[in-house]
């Protein structure tokens, strides 16, 4: 099986796990990241994977700090009484960017530290 590679993870069903309460955004996306990371082919392409993931992260934090939040909307929608839909009133903050930063980094650095010995400086 040929294994392709992709640069984000998808977005799938962020609903509260029965009888709980939502996860923060972090950790559902880092959940999804998990379930992501075995699929690719060895630690090579998890370690290259990663370091994209952090690039592109620190990217967006950057800017969502140079446009006060703007460059990230909230994605997420709610319905009204009347049909329609309406922006969450959740939308993402600096520390949403910080925590998914830093958990992609621990994970980076677990692999090279018991991965193939190949260490990026």
């Amino acid at each position: 099986m040929v294994s392709t590679q992709r640069d984000r993870v998808d977005p799938e069903d962020d609903a509260a796990p029965e009888g709980g309460k939502p996860a923060d955004r972090a950790t559902r996306f880092m959940a999804r990241l998990d379930t992501y990371l075995p699929t690719l082919a060895d630690d090579a392409a998890r370690q290259a994977f990663l370091d994209r993931q952090i690039e592109g992260w620190e990217h967006r934090y950057v800017r969502f700090i140079a446009t006060e939040g703007e460059s990230e909307p909230s994605r997420n929608t709610i319905a009204r009484e009347d049909g329609r839909e309406r922006p969450d009133a959740d939308p993402p903050q600096a520390a949403d960017f910080l925590l998914t930063i830093t958990a992609l980094a621990a994970r980076r650095k677990t692999l090279g530290e018991h991965g193939t010995g190949c260490h990026h400086v």
